[in-house]
């Protein structure tokens, strides 16, 4: 009885994570919409989202991430709180700086390496001021 309790929870477990093929509309409007070719040079893992409408997350190399949406006549981009539709011109050039700006925004930091982030624009840590020395009383 142990012995299918243990099989049934594998074969869950490998069949929540099996991998599916993106949808092809998704990787059209990486390539060509986004100018994401080769997506493979951008793009860590896409992962769909349990959301109403249906959407996709993109992970990025970076650790960054947007959404693609299916609206009912396009395919809206969000990155951070902003939104944009695919299929208006602007808003598409739009959507390229913010995901540009993503792109080159932040660094991943090395792994095992702890501490903040240098980020640019930031004032290096100044060394302490050298210690005072104690003034010497006069002599009466």
């Amino acid at each position: 009885m142990k012995n299918l309790k243990q099989y049934i929870k594998e074969e869950i477990t490998r069949l929540q994570e099996t991998q599916y093929p993106a949808p092809p509309e998704i990787l059209d409007a990486l390539k060509n919409k986004l100018k994401m070719d080769p997506i493979i040079r951008y793009v860590e893992n896409l992962k769909a989202v349990n959301s109403i409408p249906p959407s996709y997350r993109i992970f990025l190399h970076n650790g960054e991430f947007f959404d693609i949406i299916y609206e009912d006549f396009s395919l809206l981009v969000k990155v951070g709180s902003k939104e944009y539709f695919l299929n208006d011109i602007d808003e598409k050039n739009y959507a390229i700086k913010d995901i540009n700006r993503l792109l080159i925004g932040s660094k991943v930091k090395p792994e095992g390496e702890e501490g903040e982030e240098d980020l640019e624009g930031d004032i290096p840590d100044l060394p302490p001021p050298p210690p005072e020395s104690p003034e010497e009383e006069p002599e009466v």
